[in-house]
């Protein structure tokens, strides 16, 4: 009764913060129309890739901030970053950024997205730049794993090239990074796309015409279907856990546990059960007398622990005759296809942080525990990836930010567990 009192709760204050939402978002676009974009440095261009970097970073950038720059620099990368927050020495990353801009706080990412993707065009450099990769600080970066990625983000390959896909409502590329081939940049599509895009602060409008509309829009730019891709996509997933039986198992042991998400969880139950109704018979149902089962004074155990192919084999062998043998390459294959079916689902960033850091990415969402993607263990998986150092920032980054359906109250909770913020 609680709970579905709360529930009506909640969706009686749903329409109001709505309307709150967006007037506050129409309010600040009339309070910052006049407001207009600082050009605090720039260096000339020479037709580098560049590395495009939306921020929002007060006082001084984020340890792991400076690692992606650093990174880039390292691999001659003309940087352009915009910030919608002010910093103490904007002066002192010269050498680390080519180009620095602050700009009004409207528009989320999307916004910083706009002014700096304006000011490429404007300059000119789209066409001349021969592939661009556009990321922003929404996700921690790890010092070790940056450099193979940047190289395999930016090299000649998919004209459109995501790091990870995202299937909720409909396919799209994770807007965090996504590299640009030298003719989706000159293509007057994209150019009208963001000369026509207008900001907002209402997450799920940002979405909407941002993250899911630039997709659409890349998609129309793109040669063919096969050059709008994502790096560590479900074909990769597959093939690496075909080939690889120590990380298939580090997949199962390690998939996501959070229970605040309906998104489908790896889950060695789901493969037995597949098995027993597909490979295995009960003699009993078959016969037409009745048996009586001896346990021998023992209490059946009802529950058995199973945190592996290797646990699961074992305790499927026990519900078999003592002549029949179990098919471990079928086991296999069904493990396989249920971790690949949990990898699928909603956003592949957020469904499989840890396999994916594992495999080689070298990113990891933020807001993990906000949106009740992640729990308490997942943190801790992930922090056992990296070094001492950077498992620290990681693990204060997103425990600093607790699952918002417990934190958050009222109109806000409202909003929050309907996505508005």
């Amino acid at each position: 009764m609680i709970r579905l009192f709360s529930r009506l709760h909640m969706a009686a204050l749903y329409p109001g913060a709505w309307c709150l939402l967006h007037l506050k978002s129409e309010i600040s676009r009339w309070l910052l129309r006049w407001r207009r974009s600082r050009v605090w440095f720039e260096t000339p261009y020479r037709g580098e890739k560049i590395l495009l970097v939306a921020l929002f970073e007060k006082g001084k950038l984020r340890p792991d901030v400076v690692a992606l720059l650093d990174a880039a620099k390292a691999a001659g990368l003309y940087v352009l970053a915009v910030n919608t927050r002010r910093l103490d020495s904007p002066d002192a990353l010269q050498g680390k950024i080519d180009c620095y801009i602050e700009r009004p706080n409207f528009g989320r990412d999307f916004g910083s997205y706009k002014s700096a993707f304006l000011h490429l065009f404007e300059r000119g450099w789209h066409k001349t730049c021969p592939r661009l990769l556009m990321v922003n600080d929404s996700v921690y970066f790890d010092r070790t794993r940056l450099p193979a990625f940047l190289s395999a983000m930016l090299a000649d390959g998919p004209e459109v090239l995501g790091s990870t896909e995202n299937y909720e409502i409909e396919h799209h590329l994770g807007s965090f990074c996504i590299a640009l081939g030298g003719t989706i940049l000159a293509n007057p599509a994209l150019r009208a796309f963001w000369q026509k895009f207008r900001l907002s602060d209402v997450r799920p409008v940002v979405i909407r015409r941002g993250e899911m509309g630039l997709s659409r829009t890349l998609k129309k730019c793109a040669s063919s279907e096969s050059e709008f891709a994502a790096l560590y996509d479900s074909r990769r997933a597959l093939e690496a856990i075909t080939d690889d039986d120590d990380l298939l198992d580090f997949a199962v042991r390690n998939a996501r546990s959070s229970t605040h998400v309906h998104w489908k969880r790896v889950s060695l139950g789901d493969v037995a059960e597949t098995y027993m109704k597909s490979h295995m018979l009960n003699a009993l149902e078959y016969a037409d007398f009745e048996a009586r089962i001896d346990v021998g004074g023992n209490a059946v155990t009802e529950r058995t622990f199973v945190n592996s192919r290797k646990d699961l084999g074992a305790f499927l062998s026990t519900m078999l005759a003592p002549d029949s043998a179990l098919d471990s390459d079928i086991l296999r294959q069904m493990t396989i296809a249920n971790v690949l079916e949990t990898f699928m689902e909603g956003s592949q960033i957020h469904q499989n942080a840890v396999f994916l850091l594992r495999m080689g990415l070298p990113i990891v969402k933020l807001d993990g525990m906000y949106r009740g993607m992640f729990s308490e263990l997942d943190v801790q998986r992930l922090v056992s990836l990296l070094g001492k150092d950077e498992g620290a920032v990681l693990s204060r980054e997103l425990l600093n930010r607790p699952y918002g359906g417990k934190v958050l109250f009222g109109w806000k909770r409202a909003a929050f567990m309907r996505g508005l913020i």
